[in-house]
């Protein structure tokens, strides 16, 4: 009996980590996905690290920048039925030839992604993790150097070959104990989950993984130029 009890006190204990709600599950009410900004003091990725990308290539004739994630105009369409997100547009290109890094814009719409201000980072794959019968790569966007980067938390089906052209974006739900917040500055934002190593952002992309997401991030060709008829 004691050690049935320790086992339900331990997986509370985990699917509160996970910001799991029990009431909203019974009730059959949609559960509010979430998505805290989530932080480190330091970057937790280098090119130390093979999966991080964009990243120098070198060849017999050539050298510069390759990427996993294909560079372009992506599109974020939010999961269904949720009201508090609404569909937006993402360009990544690659930064340069020499210094590899990509730059990140992010607009409402496509027509608005060149004037809109750029982040600058790197796409991670973090890991891979088992839902069910599928496996799963963990990827994350990380955003900016000096003062610490921001975590996307992001998911693929593991298998594909070639290019990623698109994504699960998950939750970010905060592990308790990980939640910073400074009161008193009015409308101002101060909070954000403070994650600050590789297993750390590992182990809450795995939970993420086992909730609802928040939506899917697609690759989007540019349209097609129409032609122009001969006469």
């Amino acid at each position: 009996m004691k050690t049935s009890l320790l086992k339900i006190v331990a997986l509370a204990a985990w699917l509160a980590a996970a910001g799991y709600c029990p009431a909203l599950a019974q009730s059959g009410e949609p559960q509010e996905r979430v998505a805290e900004r989530v932080q480190s003091d330091l970057p937790l990725y280098t090119f130390a690290w093979d999966d991080l990308w964009p990243r120098n290539f070198y060849a017999q004739d050539s050298s510069g920048c390759t990427s996993r994630v294909a560079f372009g105009d992506w599109r974020f369409v939010p999961t269904a039925g949720d009201e508090s997100r609404s569909e937006h547009w993402q360009r990544f290109s690659n930064y340069g030839v020499v210094h590899c890094a990509a730059v990140m814009r992010s607009a409402h719409d496509r027509e608005s992604l060149a004037g809109a201000n750029a982040d600058y980072g790197f796409f991670v794959r973090l890991g891979r993790a088992r839902l069910r019968s599928t496996e799963w790569e963990l990827w994350a966007m990380q955003k900016g150097f000096a003062a610490g980067s921001e975590y996307v938390l992001l998911a693929r089906q593991a298998g594909q070959p070639g290019r990623v052209e698109s994504f699960r974006v998950l939750q970010q739900r905060c592990p308790r104990g990980k939640l910073r917040e400074a009161g008193g500055l009015d409308v101002w934002r101060t909070r954000y989950c403070a994650i600050n190593s590789r297993a750390e952002l590992l182990t809450l992309a795995r939970r993420m993984l086992r909730l609802d997401p928040i939506g899917t991030l697609e690759h989007s060709p540019e349209p097609s130029e129409p032609s122009t008829p001969t006469g």
